[in-house]
């Protein structure tokens, strides 16, 4: 780390291992420019296998050690980590040092692979407090960490906006049987649904963001909600839409998991519902009243602006990695 630098960690080495694609997969790349504002040297180390990596077949691990023995790193970040086996953690841990931590995104729903994993890592973050537990139990060192969202990206489009992505309702994220049935009940007030296994498909880039700016409301229904949801698998966690939806300047109704109102205000930035007939009923309040859904956008974006950017987070995880 350089001496009397400016920046929060001005010359840290940092080796992020993330899946880097500006269509399909941002967070690595979000990641990446956030460590890169706060001064450190990121060195990214793509998770999957592409381009000679997939012709010579060479897997991560092995990538990664030849990155390292180049250069050695202070923290190896990787966000979820299912290609490098525990075992391969601890390996390069005692070979090339550093602090080796993970950000894992998808507890508690996939809670048999973080519990996995967790425990080969210094420091292990996840979205879902409700999660904290079962992980020091496995003797994992966990820590809560909420998602952020890009202001970069996630801006606002200028006015006067394309009418394909006009909807009073909209809905961005994958079909399942468990979800369906829930927005099932918004379908008589005009929702639209983007997302895998939906009719319109998937949406990405700019038109994902203009899918969820066009609509007066975004709808956000986490996975496991509802009735035919499994309990131990729904959590507290506050998935990234959250922050999304509130970036992009768009009032949001939200299904109310737990750790939502750590972050944002009920009813003032957020309004959340806790059953399908409390969110049918909150959906034809918030279309009826524009001066409401102003006035949620406008403080939700602020509150996301100010408090919850990637670089926020990325901060607080290399504050609680290096104390």
């Amino acid at each position: 780390m350089t001496a009397g630098s400016r920046l929060p960690f001005g010359g840290l080495r940092v080796v992020l291992v993330a899946a880097f694609n500006r269509r399909y997969h941002r967070s690595g790349l979000a990641l990446a420019a956030a460590l890169t504002s706060l001064g450190c040297e990121v060195r990214r180390c793509e998770e999957r296998r592409r381009g000679w990596n997939s012709i010579f077949g060479r897997p991560l691990v092995s990538r990664l050690a030849a990155d390292l023995r180049h250069e050695s790193a202070d923290v190896v970040l990787v966000f979820k980590g299912t290609h490098l086996p525990p075992a391969d953690v601890g390996e390069l841990r005692g070979r090339f040092g550093g602090r080796w931590v993970n950000w894992f995104p998808d507890d508690p729903h996939d809670h048999e692979t973080s519990t996995r994993l967790a425990p080969a890592y210094d420091c292990f973050f996840t979205h879902d407090s409700a999660s904290l537990a079962r992980h020091r139990a496995t003797g994992a060192r966990p820590h809560y960490l909420a998602f952020g969202c890009d202001p970069e990206y996630l801006r606002p489009p200028p006015l006067p906006r394309d009418a394909r992505w006009t909807a009073p309702l909209v809905f961005v994220g994958s079909r399942d049987d468990v979800r369906e049935p829930v927005l099932r009940a918004l379908g008589d007030v005009g929702l639209v649904a983007w997302g895998p296994g939906w009719p319109l498909g998937p949406v990405y880039g700019e038109a994902f963001v203009s899918a969820l700016a066009g609509a007066k409301v975004g709808v956000n229904v986490h996975q496991q909600f509802g009735d035919h949801g499994d309990p131990a698998r729904y959590g507290t966690g506050a998935n990234m839409r959250v922050f999304e939806i509130a970036a992009v300047g768009t009032p949001q109704l939200s299904d109310a998991k737990a750790d939502i109102a750590r972050h944002f205000t009920p009813d003032r930035e957020i309004v959340l519902f806790r059953s399908v007939a409390e969110l049918a009923d909150r959906a034809r309040v918030l279309l009826a009243d524009d001066t409401l859904r102003r006035q949620l956008a406008v403080a939700a974006r602020e509150r996301a602006l100010r408090e919850h950017t990637w670089r926020h987070r990325l901060e607080e995880l290399l504050t609680v990695t290096l104390r």
